[in-house]
């Protein structure tokens, strides 16, 4: 087994919203909950919307899925710092990609190598690689998430 050791976890939200009705939704937030309180920290990312719709008195869908995420990753006794928001661009997205990656590590103050990336887009999961990030691909891997996730450990601090 492959284990990748890691101060910070990157997830696409959009995995985490795939699971959202399933049996093994509760297991995956466990495990993700139990790497954080081990000290992961946790990071969701999504294409930003083209546009944020106004809302009157209620928030738009983008904001509710992840309020649900939130609120079940915090059930489970985990938290994620937030949702990053990746810029879409038709002529762009790699360089988007790439460049939201960089900022994640310099917001983090973190070198490439203590960072993973689990995602189901070949896209993000091919810039990630590029920049030295140990990836998580769920699409290439026979295995399912919650493998994919076993083989997260945390890398301790040093003290």
């Amino acid at each position: 087994m492959t284990e990748y050791a890691c101060r910070l976890l990157i997830v696409s939200r959009d995995l985490l919203t795939a699971l959202a009705g399933s049996s093994s939704g509760d297991f995956v937030y466990r495990q993700l909950a139990n790497l954080n309180r081990r000290g992961v920290l946790m990071l969701l990312t999504a294409s930003a919307p083209d546009h944020w719709v106004p809302t009157r008195g209620s928030v738009d869908d983008a904001m509710e899925e992840q309020g649900r995420i939130e609120d079940r990753m915090r059930r489970m006794g985990g938290e994620f710092d937030g949702v990053y928001y990746v810029a879409r661009s038709l002529l762009t997205q790699d360089r988007n990609r790439r460049g939201a990656l960089q900022d994640i590590l310099r917001r983090y103050a973190l070198e490439a190598h203590e960072s993973c990336l689990l995602s189901g887009s070949k896209p993000f999961v091919k810039a990630a690689a590029r920049l030295g990030l140990n990836t998580l691909d769920t699409t290439a891997s026979p295995k399912g998430i919650s493998q994919l996730i076993e083989e997260i450990k945390p890398i301790q601090s040093e003290a």
